[in-house]
């Protein structure tokens, strides 16, 4: 009798039985790849640095004689335990040619090396280790080529110095050490043939050549400290620093994260739900079953049986379907990055388990319910006919409501708690959607500008060839801002050009000693920029830096610093601080009368622009087109091309809240569904009295759906009053890992944020809840007497 009633239970129930199933399946297919991608995510970057057999510290140089210098210190100092060193070619955009000009543009410096000599391990897309390439080919690292609309199979001319060679791209690698949006230094990998070729070559191992070095170290602090008199070095860092360049990719990590734990809650808890109103539905077959005999535990273990059941057929479908569903969360992330582990089998069917366990107590739970009825509710239809207080607030006498509108207020208001799980549900798939639209619009703006450390200009010219030109000794940085002014008055656009110089130069103070980045710009004056405190440098001897810089060398407003610049030890007062993203905080400002030679300059940011005559913003536009064309350069830019190329994730970031929207539609739709159709089986009886009464199928329907409606409305005013607290909550933070310490200015899209998305969601849950509905036509008044 026991499996027969079980049997009967699951085809007479069918429509409750596959919501449960359904829910089972999101809830194991969440779980499943959601703590698989924690687990990648969490220690992602370690893995990752792991499998591409990172070092401690990292030393980039510029020029083949710092080699002997780093090699000599590295070799004698008592702080490194293991260095390895790999020769490698430096190259701007413009020597990366195609017939229709240049194979990608890129702002910074390219590096380029030999596959045979790399320190590091390269993988390809589908995380395998490039170990050969095959002569007359490359793989190409970064985000750039993609970005660019580089595809495998493009051939291109690479010219340096006297040099000119013919490549086929073979694919694109992920580069652990140079890979990230913010670093933007895109390698390329190539035969050790070809590049011995490039290295025969007397102009480019005179200007364009320089090592790599991989450091193991248990104190960099120290190691920093000794080398900071080395020359030439383009760059310097640790393994921290190398994760902090990836904390933009950390951030769709966190947001992807974040949205999967969201959805697991949900999951669960509709799960909760919908277990809870099943049992309650079916007062009139537990209270027949305790007619016939059978005691509380009996029943329980029906309805166990039964949850078994359906757990592990929906875990077991979850399971198989968290494959494909955790890749495609991380797929944004993991273009650039080996992210996994190596149990994702064994925890997938963990959580699977896990999954069933937690139905099997919601279900124990929920089935205590079960003492309680008797056979009368059989009869009684579930309903003592007793209430002690009052069912909701409203009353229909003194309400101006249509019938209708009365009733459908009336029965959200009378079940709070169900009407605001509902409303909690979609809260946070509107708030999810809302935070990473302000976050995609702030990247994509220019309102970070000032984090950049860059004053405003009508256009922005990233041009590495000359910046390379100017750290190589060749011309200076006047020399090559007088050759584009003198090209712009050629043709009609006569204008001021200026070029933000970065310096890397030992400083030292109480007894610290570390090399830190500096920028100064002779053509503009350091009170033209943003601070946070103190004051602007007004004198040559005073210079602002950041506050993380302060920290490290433990020195604050009003102390003395001592800059080596050229061999020359300088003295200097620190005046202000201020914020910026540059080097993840770690930077200075000189004043613009500092006098540096040109050639110490380590990178630059873009040659800035600002036209004589004042246009307007569609001038400028115009002009940015042309100047495409005369410089056969596409980094031309407006303020906030800028910011996006500086920051390289907003079109990321983007894509990840398009992906949150599909996703937040998909549940919302789903929970809209299900749970209408519960609530047409659970309420089928009054459907029936309602239409007794005169009510047609159009005011039932029209009921039905403006409950949904007025439980999304809600939820959209409690995320529109709440979207920019948790938004600071998140991002702040995350900005401030970045080296923004200060308040972030986000761009709030009005129309898109409080219009747009809520609109979006609404209208797909009240289009859900209306279909839906259609079912209760099937419902005829005489339903009212039936006992099924």
């Amino acid at each position: 009798m026991f499996w027969r009633i079980l049997k009967k239970d699951l085809k007479r129930k069918k429509t409750m039985n596959i919501i449960l199933l359904l829910f089972v399946i999101l809830c194991s297919m969440f779980a499943a790849a959601s703590v698989n991608n924690i687990i990648a995510v969490m220690g992602g970057l370690d893995y990752y640095f792991e499998k591409a057999g990172m070092a401690d510290y990292f030393i980039i140089s510029r020029d083949s004689e710092v080699r002997s210098e780093a090699d000599e210190l590295l070799s004698q100092s008592s702080y490194v335990k293991e260095y390895r060193a790999e020769k490698t070619i430096f190259a701007a955009s413009e020597c990366y040619e195609i017939d229709q000009g240049k194979l990608m543009d890129f702002s910074n410096i390219s590096v380029i090396c030999d596959i045979g000599d790399t320190k590091l391990n390269f993988f390809d897309e589908n995380n395998i280790v490039i170990t050969e390439i095959e002569k007359g080919k490359v793989w190409l690292t970064g985000g750039v080529p993609r970005r660019e609309g580089v595809e495998v199979g493009d051939v291109f001319t690479f010219s340096l110095g006297d040099t000119e060679l013919e490549f086929e791209v073979a694919g694109f690698a992920k580069d652990a050490l140079l890979g990230s949006e913010m670093m933007g230094n895109p390698r390329m990998l190539m035969n050790s043939n070809d590049f011995n070729t490039l290295c025969d070559d007397e102009m480019i191992n005179s200007y364009s050549m320089g090592h790599v070095f991989y450091v193991d170290t248990d104190n960099t602090s120290a190691l920093e400290s000794e080398l900071s008199d080395l020359n030439g070095i383009m760059f310097l860092g640790d393994r921290n620093m190398i994760k902090m360049t990836y904390v933009m990719n950390m951030l769709v990590a966190m947001i992807i994260l974040a949205i999967s734990v969201g959805l697991i809650v949900v999951s669960f808890v509709v799960l909760r739900f919908t277990i809870r109103f099943t049992i309650s539905e079916e007062f009139r077959e537990i209270g027949v079953m305790k007619a016939i005999g059978l005691q509380n535990n009996s029943i329980r273990s029906l309805y166990l049986v039964k949850y078994l059941g359906i757990a592990l057929t929906g875990s077991l479908i979850g399971y198989f379907g968290s494959v494909p569903f955790g890749k495609m969360l991380l797929k944004n992330v993991s273009e650039n990055m080996v992210l996994g582990n190596d149990s994702g089998v064994l925890i997938g069917i963990l959580c699977c388990a896990a999954v069933v366990l937690i139905i099997l107590l919601f279900s124990w739970g929920s089935t205590r319910k079960i003492s309680k009825f008797s056979p009368i509710d059989a009869v009684r239809s579930g309903q003592t006919g007793e209430r002690f207080k009052k069912r909701s607030l409203l009353r229909l006498g003194k309400s101006r409501l249509g019938s209708t509108e009365f009733l459908a207020l009336n029965d959200v208001l009378s079940e709070p708690k169900q009407y605001g799980i509902l409303t909690a549900i979609f809260a946070i798939c509107t708030s999810l959607v809302m935070i990473l639209a302000v976050t995609a619009n702030t990247l994509d703006s220019d309102k970070l500008l000032y984090l950049l450390s860059v004053t405003e200009s009508d256009v922005y010219m990233s041009d590495s060839a000359r910046a390379m030109d100017v750290m190589a000794g060749v011309k200076t940085i006047r020399e090559t801002e007088e050759e584009i002014e003198d090209i712009l008055a050629e043709n009609d656009m006569p204008g001021t050009v200026y070029l933000e110089g970065w310096y890397k130069l030992p400083v030292t103070a109480n007894g610290n000693r570390f090399n830190f980045n500096f920028m100064k710009c002779s053509d503009t004056k350091t009170t033209d920029y943003d601070y946070t405190e103190g004051t602007a440098p007004i004198y040559e001897d005073e210079v602002a830096v950041t506050k993380q810089i302060a920290d490290k060398l433990s020195v604050s407003i009003g102390d003395h610093i001592s800059v080596n610049i050229g061999g020359e030890e300088r003295e200097f007062i620190i005046t202000a601080y201020f914020q910026c993203f540059n080097n993840l905080g770690e930077c200075a400002r000189f004043h613009e009368n500092v006098s540096i030679p040109d050639n110490l300059m380590t990178a630059a940011f873009a040659y800035q622009v600002d036209f004589d005559d004042n246009p307007d913003s569609t001038v400028i536009s115009e002009r940015i087109e042309a100047m495409k064309d005369i410089f056969d350069n596409e980094n031309v830019m407006d303020t906030k091309g800028f910011v996006n190329d500086c920051m390289g994730v907003g079109d990321t970031i983007a894509s990840v809240k398009n992906l949150v929207l599909v996703l937040s539609l998909v549940i919302i739709i789903l929970l809209a569904v299900l749970m209408e159709r519960s609530f047409i089986s659970k309420e089928k009886t009054e459907i029936a009295l309602m239409k007794a009464v005169g009510f047609n199928s159009g005011s039932v329907i029209l009921h039905h759906t403006l409950r949904f409606g007025i439980t999304v409305l809600t939820a959209v005013i409690v995320s529109s009053a709440l979207f920019l607290p948790l938004t600071k909550l998140i991002m702040n933070p995350i900005f401030g890992m970045m080296g923004a310490i200060g308040n972030i200015d986000y761009q709030i899209n009005a129309l898109e944020i409080f219009g747009v998305y809520p609109a979006i969601i609404f209208v797909v849950t009240v289009l859900s809840t209306a279909l839906t509905a259609l079912y209760t036509k099937t419902i005829k008044a005489s339903d009212t007497a039936s006992i099924e």
